[in-house]
């Protein structure tokens, strides 16, 4: 070798190593964490967040590049809430790929992460600012984005462990966390297939859903660029247990393979096999299965097949067993071209004696149409069943419509005809006819028919977008006699088995808060035992668990009637609360108590009003609550229990006796009013009145007291002036009174009370002159001689012996006053 080259190389072989020493010290000497400064304020400076980084930053440069983060938090734009926090992360990428734009990972591992999203219904998301550019990215950005090419990816494998997310999203309607046990991959490269497996939990409160969930498979990832993603999962197995979809003890297991083409949004499944298990309503299925051999879902090409759809449902609910199927053979469609077998299936219900059987059974002509409308005529559904003495038929005919893009159903030319029989009921015959269609966001209907011969239309749409799905109904009817549907009353109801006296009943407006809608309801005639109603109308809304009824009206009672009424529910039942405003005119007032309230003391025709509020979660619990006014005005009415103009015809008696007489209630005795009215304030339950005026020909009736609604009973003090003469038998003696008040306390429950007339008042009333007026001119001309008003002092101090005319007509007055005086106390 000439001593040139050998020398050249051994210059070439020391400036290597010189090289590789400078870059080995500079790889040692280099102290990422310099620069975690920098890091948090460009974070604070450019994205208004904060940073923090606790642990060190391990850094390493050859042969790959390796990061690795610990103990880091970053806070939410503009506030110090936290919105992700981890506590390792590891990212390892192969260092020479980069300079051929590739990105080759080697692993990228987490550990302890804990992120929060959020998304509100605007569509703002709480990673926006992340993911805009920076004005320094927006300045330095190249001018032809063509020019800059995609980095190709490879990863070696993914490893997250311990990951934590919690979601609120109100478009999705997501709001709970998910929990991410395990989640591990192979190599992960555009083109290659994978081996994944994910464990994991979601505890979500919308949708409510609380389970475990477990997928593995072989994944098949593909990222064009410039194009959505695709994704294709093979020999998946994906199971979700737990509660969830109102479903107890879920159990949910699918199989098969899936895939997703992101440019064309395609969709395809084979052998796809759903195994069911759960509780609802009471209802446990077992060991369903839903099975399905081949789907294809293309819109562009505007293509659908379906290969072997086999459904079979099977279940108990207690000793009832259910079971149902369905099978589809085949079909296929492709833009106008369709072709297809008919839709056979059956459902059936075996019970005890006390339930019986139902069986249904359903078949379809062969589907017509087009990819957009695949129309399924000639559907019948057959009802049968019978049991313990109930019989149900009936037979369901329609044209079913498919759309698959997007997904929707529509029944035309509907017509329904059912007819159940019950021992204990009246028969019940349904006819109907219409139309529905049904989507994943919206329904609608419209029927006309006959229940037991009474007309009605029922209309309608549902926007089941949103979480709580939105309802807008309306219904008529010429005439709705519900007595024809349910068995006739037979009195008040026995109290169940077991219970205490005096039991309360709960009250529960939790189902306010399921729907959210418009209500519209008339009937020409409404009966509804005990209540009758002609032109009856009803108009309410219900939003986040709060019914307005806006016009409850009607003609009822002798008269008309027009209400407003609220109901609210609330998390804590206590807390929920009624409302009621009545006005009814002209009605009958015993009509009406009676109905509504079972009271039958008062009778007359007139106006009755009420403004009232309340709250609680029973029966017991809202009568004792109940706050408001309340009023009436009536005419030609009566109190009944007590007859006062009978009772008073007896005061000579009870007067000398000076004791007061309680007499019970008694419904054959009844004092009747030209006109009465009263006025209550109402505050916790007891209802308070201090201006009743009730007027007779004879009497004048005052008076104040209360109506203790929650403890149903009465304490009413209440004052009777005779102001005229009755005729007939004891009306002589009852014009002794006039002028003369007595206080009849009424008390007691609503269903006995009594009422104590309180003679003692009226005796020192009587005594202490207030019966002066009440005797007469007859009486006071009397009184009048007793007391010898007529004589002059001349004649008294004359002491002439013998009596003048004048003299003997006083001393006969004076015994006419003592008769009288006797006869008034009956002495």
């Amino acid at each position: 070798m000439p001593v040139w080259l050998r020398r050249s190389l051994i210059a070439l072989a020391v400036l290597l190593g010189l090289a590789a020493a400078a870059a080995t010290y500079l790889v040692a000497s280099f102290d990422p964490n310099r620069y975690k400064g920098l890091l948090i304020d460009g974070m604070r400076e450019h994205r208004a967040r904060t940073l923090a980084i606790d642990g060190p930053i391990g850094l390493s440069v050859f042969p790959r590049l390796e990061v690795t983060l610990r103990d880091v938090k970053l806070s939410e734009h503009r506030r110090p809430d936290e919105f992700a926090a981890l506590q390792e992360a590891t990212l390892a990428v192969q260092v020479m790929p980069l300079l051929k734009q590739r990105l080759a990972v080697d692993r990228v591992s987490a550990r302890g992460v804990r992120v929060t999203y959020r998304r509100d219904a605007d569509g703002r998301r709480n990673i926006d600012d992340l993911l805009s550019p920076t004005p320094s990215d927006a300045k330095n950005a190249p001018a032809d984005d063509a020019s800059s090419q995609a980095l190709a990816f490879d990863i070696s494998a993914i490893e997250f462990k311990d990951l934590q997310a919690t979601v609120k999203d109100v478009p999705l309607g997501l709001d709970g966390r998910f929990v991410v046990k395990e989640f591990a991959t192979g190599r992960l490269a555009d083109g290659a297939e994978s081996p994944i497996r994910f464990v994991g939990q979601a505890a979500l409160t919308q949708p409510k859903l609380n389970a475990d969930v477990e997928l593995t498979g072989q994944l098949k990832l593909s990222l064009p660029a410039g194009a959505p993603a695709s994704v294709a999962l093979r020999d998946l197995a994906l199971s979700l247990r737990g509660d969830g979809f109102d479903v107890k003890q879920l159990d949910a297991r699918l199989a098969g393979t899936l895939a997703y083409d992101g440019p064309s949004g395609a969709l395809q499944a084979d052998k796809l096999r759903l195994a069911l298990s759960g509780e609802r309503l009471g209802v446990t299925l077992k060991d369903s299965t839903v099975a399905l051999d081949a789907l294809r879902l293309d819109p562009p090409k505007r293509a659908l097949r379906l290969d072997a759809l086999d459904v079979k449902l099977a279940g108990r609910r207690g000793e009832d067993r259910i079971a149902a199927q369905l099978a589809w053979p085949k079909l296929e469609v492709t833009g106008d071209a369709l072709k297809g077998s008919a839709l056979k299936g059956s459902a059936s219900l075996q019970g005890g004696p006390a339930v019986g059987t139902v069986q249904m059974d359903f078949e379809s002509q062969a589907p017509s149409g087009s990819f957009e409308r695949i129309r399924v005529p000639g559907l019948r559904l057959a009802v049968k069943g019978s049991g313990a003495g109930r019989s149900v038929n009936g037979e369901v005919r329609s044209d079913l419509t498919l759309a698959p893009q997007p997904l929707a159903a529509a029944l035309d030319a509907l017509q329904l005809k059912l007819a159940f029989t019950d021992p204990a009921l009246p028969p019940v015959n349904l006819a109907l006819q219409g139309q529905a269609q049904a989507g994943a966001k919206d329904a609608s209907w419209r029927f006309d028919g006959t229940i037991n011969d009474q007309k009605f239309t029922a209309s309608g749409r549902a926007d089941l977008s949103k979480p709580v799905p939105y309802v807008d109904a309306q219904a008529r009817f010429a005439a709705l006699d519900l007595t024809r549907f349910a068995a006739p009353s037979a009195g008040p109801k026995a109290p169940p088995a077991g219970a205490k006296p005096g039991a309360d009943s709960p009250v529960d407006l939790g189902g306010l808060k399921a729907l959210d809608g418009r209500f519209s309801f008339r009937a020409g005639t409404l009966v509804y035992p005990p209540y009758r109603v002609a032109d009856a109308a009803l108009e309410a809304t219900l939003a986040g668990g709060v019914l307005r009824v806006s016009d409850l009206s009607g003609r009822a009672w002798g008269g008309r009637f027009a209400a407003q009424a609220s109901a609210q529910a609330a998390a804590d039942p206590a807390a929920q609360r009624i409302g009621l405003k009545l006005d009814a005119t002209d009605v009958d007032i015993a009509a009406l108590l009676t109905d509504v309230a079972q009271f039958r003391k008062l009778e007359g025709k007139g106006r009755v009003t009420a403004d009232v509020t309340t709250q609680g979660a029973s029966v017991q619990r809202l009568k004792q609550a109940l706050g408001g006014k309340a009023a009436f005005q009536l005419r030609d009415g009566a109190v009944r229990g007590i007859n006062l103009a009978k009772t008073l015809r007896q005061w000579r008696s009870a007067v000398t006796l000076n004791k007061d007489a309680v007499q019970a209630s008694s419904a054959e005795e009844k004092t009747d009013f030209s006109e009465i009215s009263a006025s209550f304030d109402i505050a916790d339950g007891v209802a308070r009145s201090k201006d009743l005026s009730g007027k007779s020909p004879f009497l004048r009736v005052g008076g104040e007291g209360l109506v203790d609604i929650g403890r149903s009973r009465v304490d009413y003090l209440a004052r009777a002036t005779v102001t005229g003469t009755a005729e007939g038998q004891g009306g002589a003696d009852l014009a002794l009174l006039k002028g003369v008040t007595v206080p009849v306390q009424l008390a007691g429950p609503f269903e006995a009370v009594d009422y104590k007339v309180q003679w003692s008042a009226v005796s020192a009333d009587l005594l202490s002159g207030a019966a002066r007026g009440a005797l007469g001119d007859r009486a006071k001309g009397a009184l009048g001689g007793l007391l010898g008003g007529s004589a002059t002092p001349a004649a008294a101090a004359s002491g002439a012996s013998a009596p003048s005319v004048k003299e003997q007509a006083r001393d006969k007055a004076k015994e006419k006053a003592k008769d009288e005086l006797k006869k008034l106390f009956g002495r």
